[in-house]
């Protein structure tokens, strides 16, 4: 739930603290507990990679603990005009629609041998690619991926069920344009990338309702190819033999080109933020936004942790000013979001009263600065965001679904298993030195974005922003 708090909650004001105080992690423990042993290392996954004729990458990994799989296959197929990502929406809802043959097989055999096998599958585009991800019974696992192999090769695509998909696909549409939150998100991306197709994470309803039967089939044909993806299975076999009978269930699944790679999306445009118009809303939803390193970079674990102290977990400074100190929001967050192209962004997120939006805007805006270089991170804060965020890395890991979404976009970024060690470890012991260096890519003037919610409300409000913030005249768009 992300409503906000309209009013003060009962929370004490400690606004007669030092003003570097309100910046402090919690001091020692009075019961006096044992400091915490050595952690140990974490070895890589036992895992098997192949490369199959077809040209798809099949990365498997043991994970013993039950007798299940994790199944996720990662086609990249961005990018293009806006049509094109209606198409592929339309696609993604019946890709496991049956199979042209021979035998051809309908919707309902497509789902009875999945079923029978003990799995579920699921399939969802965005703007940089076409996912596939289901758990299935571990001795069931080869006869879901032929199934699927069989869908991928030839989809069946047939009228009847596209038309269905289109509508059903219209309706999903019409109700996450009512929701303020997908409209205040697209309404970031528009302000932070412009025109990039990245921002098309929901098509318009009148692409999808011009959607044809033979333009899902020539963009299946098209983009939809083996080589360039990448297919993760987590499971309880032996890594080596599950890669290689995935390789043999999907051999049929052939194209004679590579994937269409997205194109990485713009430096992020900076400036004053903007009000998106939702006139009589009874909330604010406040999204910011900032560029940011991606994996690859040396300072990736630096900024994960100055971010935990931003915005990453339930102790940091964003949730201890907007929620616990002044009542403001029921969830603030700060999170990296991963982008083709080896870019990344960084996100801040939080609903309010409108009433309240200015007050927790230059609230926000103070805690950037000051983590950023007014009052950076804390020897303590380092010492509690590394803690947490190692923690976080090692529960991915132990865990298939966790994992194999890691592995996906470790692969995105041209990383694979041999990684995650090396990245637990510099997480563990990165310096507060190099967090506090990192943090300064947190300075507010690097941050853009919006406020949606009423603009009779909001504009009055924002014009008195900070510096770099305050929405220009005319700024207010329709949400």
């Amino acid at each position: 739930m992300t409503t906000a708090a309209a009013t003060g909650a009962a929370t004490p004001d400690h606004s007669h603290r030092a003003p570097d105080e309100a910046h402090r992690g919690p001091g020692p423990s009075p019961v006096g507990l044992p400091a915490l042993g050595a952690p140990r290392p974490v070895p890589p996954p036992d895992a098997a990679t192949r490369t199959a004729d077809n040209g798809l990458r099949v990365v498997a990994v043991r994970r013993p603990a039950v007798p299940l799989a994790e199944l996720r296959l990662h086609i990249p197929c961005g990018g293009g005009p806006a049509a094109l990502g209606a198409t592929a929406e339309v696609l993604s809802a019946g890709l496991l629609g049956g199979t042209a043959g021979p035998p051809a097989l309908d919707r309902t055999a497509v789902d009875d041998r999945i079923a029978d096998a003990g799995g579920r599958l699921t399939v969802r585009v965005d703007p940089e690619g076409l996912e596939v991800s289901g758990t299935v019974l571990a001795d069931g696992l080869d006869a879901v991926l032929g199934v699927l192999g069989r869908c991928l090769a030839a989809p069946a695509l047939d009228p009847a069920d596209v038309a269905a998909e289109r509508t059903r696909l219209l309706r999903r549409i019409e109700v996450a344009r009512g929701a303020p939150r997908h409209l205040a998100r697209e309404a970031l991306l528009l302000r932070a990338f412009g025109d990039h197709p990245i921002t098309r994470e929901t098509p318009r309803a009148e692409l999808v309702a011009a959607v044809e039967t033979a333009a899902v089939a020539r963009l299946a044909a098209e983009r939809v190819v083996p080589r360039g993806a990448v297919l993760v299975l987590v499971g309880s076999g032996d890594p080596g033999a599950v890669a290689d009978s995935a390789c043999a269930a999907l051999a049929g699944w052939r194209s004679d080109h590579a994937v269409t790679r997205p194109t990485a999306p713009p430096a992020l445009r900076t400036g004053p933020l903007t009000v998106a118009a939702r006139p009589g809303a009874r909330q604010a939803q406040i999204r910011l936004a900032a560029d940011a390193p991606p994996r690859t970079d040396p300072d990736y674990e630096a900024l994960v942790v100055a971010n935990m102290v931003l915005g990453g977990y339930f102790s940091s400074r964003l949730v201890g000013e907007l929620r616990q100190r002044r009542g403001w929001t029921y969830q603030a967050q700060s999170h990296l979001w991963e982008h083709a192209g080896r870019r990344a962004s960084l996100l801040v997120e939080f609903d309010t009263d409108p009433e309240n939006a200015a007050a927790a805007l230059r609230a926000t805006h103070e805690q950037l600065a000051a983590v950023a270089g007014t009052a950076p991170p804390t020897a303590e804060e380092v010492f509690a965001a590394r803690s947490h965020a190692a923690g976080l890395t090692v529960l991915s890991l132990s865990g298939r679904r966790g994992l194999a979404r890691l592995l996906v976009a470790l692969d995105r970024a041209g990383l694979d298993h041999r990684w995650l060690p090396g990245h637990l470890h510099r997480l563990r012991t990165v310096d507060p030195d190099a967090v506090r260096a990192a943090a300064r890519r947190l300075a507010p003037d690097r941050f853009t974005g919006v406020v949606a919610g009423d603009p009779a409300v909001l504009e009055p409000q924002t014009a008195g922003l900070p510096d770099g913030w305050a929405p220009d005249s005319g700024r207010s768009e329709n949400a």
